[in-house]
């Protein structure tokens, strides 16, 4: 039989909706972790004949004062002390790069040592597989505080020239969260009395001079908790009435990008054309009015 092939390949890009720029490997790893979702709740106006609850809700994009990159550092011997030597002398001539080419003090680096593992190979003589302990990986992470992120691209590329590839993770650090709060604590009575006002110019009702506050959350998510990423599906149709015929398919790329936190449903967004990846605060505020009779 003549062998026939029908070979129909369509690539279509599709979003993924899963969980910085600079965020580091420990991206990949992450499951998706609600944080859209759980900003989407809707805003409510909680009545009844005596009193309502109004509330805000905001949020503000604010970026980092500084970053900890965390590095990954390995190394293979034969014995555990080679091995550790080894480890010792590639960080320390990168830790001696990092202060020369981008001035960061000892202060701000720190070498944490994660695992030490034995490495285990077989004898073979005829049938019989003896284990034993071929060698030993040792695993080292060399922490780093930068105040400018864009030091990073350089830094990955001194650390491939000792054989560094792991950037493990970035951590974004804000300073002043208490003065972020304020602002959105503000931002949200603002908010609140606009609605109140209508409310009442609308039912005509009068309040009591006092309020209270009834609910507050405040928290927020790190760049590393609002990345997404897509991979693009590569539907096949493969007819093949030759056995002996090989197929090979095309290799799939993902693509991590940074996604904000989704502003719908928000009063007020502080700050919401970001084109780098920030720290997102939220602030949901309650306030109870009593009405009077």
């Amino acid at each position: 039989m003549t062998q026939k092939i029908i070979l129909t390949t369509i690539l279509l890009f599709t979003v993924v909706t899963l969980f910085s720029q600079h965020s580091g490997n420990y991206v990949t790893e992450q499951n998706y972790n609600n944080s859209q979702s759980q900003t989407q709740l809707p805003s409510k106006l909680y009545l009844s004949d005596s009193a309502f609850v109004i509330q805000a809700k905001v949020l503000t994009n604010v970026f980092a004062d500084s970053f900890v990159v965390t590095i990954g550092v390995s190394e293979y011997a034969k014995t555990l002390k080679e091995a550790n030597t080894k480890i010792d002398d590639k960080i320390q001539k990168f830790i001696s790069e990092l202060k020369s080419k981008f001035g960061i003090s000892s202060s701000d680096i720190y070498i944490d040592m994660t695992t030490q593992t034995q490495i285990s190979d077989y004898k073979v003589n005829g049938n019989n597989a003896e284990q034993f302990i071929s060698g030993f990986e040792q695993k080292k992470n060399v922490i780093v505080k930068l105040k400018d992120i864009k030091d990073l691209d350089k830094i990955i590329v001194v650390a491939s020239e000792f054989e560094i590839y792991d950037i493990a993770k970035v951590d974004y650090i804000v300073t002043d969260i208490n003065k972020i709060y304020i602002q959105l604590f503000q931002s949200a009575m603002e908010v609140i009395n606009g609605k109140k006002d209508l409310y009442v110019k609308a039912t005509n009702i009068k309040l009591k001079s006092t309020s209270e506050i009834y609910g507050e959350s405040f928290y927020s998510f790190f760049p590393t908790q609002l990345y997404n990423n897509y991979t693009p599906n590569i539907t096949t149709e493969y007819y093949d009435y030759n056995s002996s015929s090989k197929r090979k398919d095309l290799r799939k790329n993902t693509t991590y990008f940074y996604d904000h936190i989704n502003y719908s449903g928000f009063d007020e967004v502080i700050n919401p054309t970001v084109i780098e990846p920030t720290v997102e605060f939220i602030l949901m505020l309650q306030i109870k009015f009593d009405i009077e009779k």
